[in-house]
């Protein structure tokens, strides 16, 4: 490895999230139904079908540009890329090659690593073919609900230097579609595919100029390798370090590695041969003679740009500088808009009693990022307003604060909330009103319990510790966990010393 320098360039297709498809008004949320039935004349290339642009989709392409720093152009050429797949009915598909629509922005990963994007620019889906077996044939199924879909693609320049960084700049990429509401970039169910380009060259053998990786010298650069069928974000990691590896065993074999696709194979955890590397010149571009330029004004420009919301990284530094929270704790608050949306809503109506605003945002993302997030993680729902109502989370962080309440109990009425689907602050309600009856007669509870537990008094009188633990536990049932342990610990100290 320490021969080599490994080059990988990314490309990233996402769904755009717009009512309708990318050049006709068939509705583009076609997830789960039947197939073939979100279909018209434009969907299957028939003769005559003529295109409509999509205003919406060419929007959130440039709103994403715009995020991710990139030039805007001044004008939208389409053109057609030709190919021929079954999935594909017209023969060709709406893209753009020569002058895509937003070009050379970047984005930081991990905070200091810069990954350079060549471009970004709009075009159409494709159908979905299925492959089946029955009755000893071999047959494919086709269905065009996906067939022209309003896409977008982000192109990496061969800048990235490792399957963590890929996997890095992936998941920010994500993060900033969701951010916009560009695309829900759900991998499980298409809306996002990851497709990395990778080639090992011998160190100090080659150069980057701009998008190009040249020779130095006589040195024969070797073929890159893209692979497909990439279905999750975790997978763009582990399918580039097979590839690194198999491409290392091929050239320290002395074979030649050919240009290829390949595709990821999840099952099995390896790459597979699919079939040999297409150039821009085997998709004979053309111009689309069916869509004329548009002009992108400044004035657009400007329009689009008041979409763009606070994105990952910003946030991320907002909440250092002002709250001093954890590395940990803002990866996790930040990941996704909603949830930070949540907690910034705890902060806001907790620093209404607790003045300080640190401790407020403290106390906001223990219980959001520890408890309620373990909770809900573990129910498979999403932290929202929806499940647990603000109000009544501050209201419980408050008691929990003045010692009203013990985590292990705040946790348990959390979790029933959920669980149950009630009403957290009626379950907290309910519990205060335990407590205020029970709390009047501890000190009876407390003699209740020594009075039945006469043999763990005597032992804690020879010294055995522990059954003063057995105590505390026995009154906590009797008072149902309403009472304050420390409470209950101090009452039996003073009542089994006397």
């Amino acid at each position: 490895m320490d021969k080599y320098d490994v080059i990988i360039g990314l490309e990233i297709h996402v769904q755009t999230k717009t009512n309708s498809k990318m050049f006709c008004t068939c509705n583009s949320n076609y997830f789960k139904d039947e197939p073939n039935t979100h279909v018209c004349p434009v969907c299957f290339g028939l003769p005559g079908a003529l295109p409509v642009p999509n205003k919406r989709a060419i929007e959130k392409c440039i709103l994403l540009g715009l995020a991710t720093n990139c030039d805007i152009d001044n004008e939208i050429h389409f053109d057609r890329k030709h190919y021929f797949y079954p999935d594909l009915p017209k023969g060709y598909q709406i893209s753009q090659y020569g002058r895509p629509i937003c070009s050379d922005g970047y984005v930081m990963v991990n905070g200091d690593t810069k990954i350079e994007i060549e471009r970004i620019h709009q075009e159409e889906d494709v159908a979905k073919s299925t492959h089946h077996k029955e009755g000893g044939l071999d047959y494919s199924l086709i269905d065009y609900n996906k067939s022209g879909v309003a896409l977008i693609e982000i192109v990496t320049k061969p800048c990235i230097r490792s399957a963590h960084h890929a996997k890095e700049y992936a998941t920010k990429i994500r993060q900033i579609c969701r951010y916009l509401d560009i695309s829900d970039a759900d991998m499980e169910k298409g809306q996002m595919r990851c497709e990395p380009n990778i080639s090992l060259q011998e160190k100090g053998k080659w150069k980057q100029e701009g998008s190009r990786i040249l020779p130095i010298g006589d040195y024969k650069l070797n073929s890159k390798v893209e692979v497909k069928n990439i279905g999750s974000i975790t997978a763009v990691e582990k399918s580039i370090e097979y590839e690194i590896e198999r491409i290392i065993e091929e050239l320290e074999k002395g074979n030649t590695i050919e240009q290829q696709t390949r595709g990821w194979n999840a099952d099995k955890n390896i790459t597979e041969f699919q079939r040999s590397k297409e150039t821009a010149d085997d998709y004979r571009y053309m111009p689309e003679p069916d869509i004329p330029v548009i002009d992108i004004s400044e004035k657009d420009v400007e329009r689009i740009s008041k979409e763009l919301v606070e994105l990952p990284d910003d946030k991320a530094k907002r909440y250092l500088e002002t709250f001093e929270l954890s590395e940990y704790d803002i990866g996790v608050l930040t990941a996704k808009k909603e949830i930070s949306e949540y907690f910034e809503k705890v902060v806001e109506l907790l620093s209404k009693n607790i003045t300080d605003i640190k401790e407020a945002a403290k106390l906001s993302s223990n219980w959001i990022t520890g408890t309620l997030f373990s909770i809900s993680n573990e129910m498979g729902l999403e932290i929202s307003e929806e499940n647990i109502q603000i109000e009544d989370l501050v209201a419980l962080i408050k008691e929990f604060k003045e010692k009203t309440i013990t985590k292990n109990k705040a946790e348990e009425l959390l979790k029933k909330a959920l669980e149950e689907k009630k009403d957290l602050g009626n379950l907290l309600d309910d519990f205060k009103k335990t407590k205020e009856e029970s709390s009047g007669n501890l000190e009876d509870t407390v003699t209740a319990v020594l009075d039945e537990n006469k043999q763990a008094v005597e032992d804690f009188k020879n010294g055995k510790q522990a059954s003063l633990g057995f105590l505390i536990g026995q009154t906590m049932q009797k008072t149902k966990g309403s009472a304050n342990p420390n409470d209950v610990k101090n009452i039996l100290l003073k009542k089994l010393n006397e």
